[in-house]
């Protein structure tokens, strides 16, 4: 058995941003959800143009507030929810340390608990970042938590062993 693998680094405002920023886009790119957000844009489109033809001035103003919305107003309300939720949670600016091994991953702070590699759902490789799930709960892991490059690999390499790498 190898010496384990240590995962060190605070749950700060900082990692909250890069999480959402990155399983955002995943989550959107990975989603059914965008098929009916194309539609919709497209139904959109064509109201406006609908709207510039005939005149229709309420139409025009109400389709380019829903396309607004699309393209900025659901992230914006999205990422106020994600803040929101860091500021209220009992993890916020708590150092995080974490081991993982052959047997799975072993949470030390800020509580005890052992997520066995059975358990683990997936882990997603966002960016240079990774988020281990298991479902409902599930840990992100900056680039920066590991001593070094090596280790990183190693946790890859182990968790592609396992077929729980994305």
């Amino acid at each position: 058995m190898s010496k384990p693998i240590n995962i060190n680094y605070i749950w700060s405002r900082e990692n909250i941003d890069k999480l959402f920023d990155a399983s955002y886009r995943y989550l959107f790119n990975h989603s059914a959800k965008r098929y009916v957000g194309w539609f919709f844009i497209a139904l959109s489109q064509y109201a406006m143009v609908v709207a510039v033809r005939k005149g229709a001035f309420e139409l025009l103003l109400f389709s380019t507030i829903m396309l607004g919305y699309w393209y900025y107003g659901k992230r914006l309300i999205a990422k106020r929810r994600a803040i929101r939720s860091f500021e209220n949670s009992e993890f916020k600016d708590k150092h995080i340390k974490i081991e993982a091994d052959e047997k799975g991953l072993h949470i030390l702070s800020p509580h005890q608990e052992h997520w066995a590699w059975e358990e683990v759902d997936e882990v997603m490789h966002l960016g240079d970042d990774i988020v281990v799930y298991k479902y409902p709960n599930f840990h992100y892991i900056p680039a920066g938590a590991f001593q070094n490059l090596e280790e990183k690999s190693h946790f890859k390499t182990l968790a592609k062993e396992k077929g729980k790498l994305q």
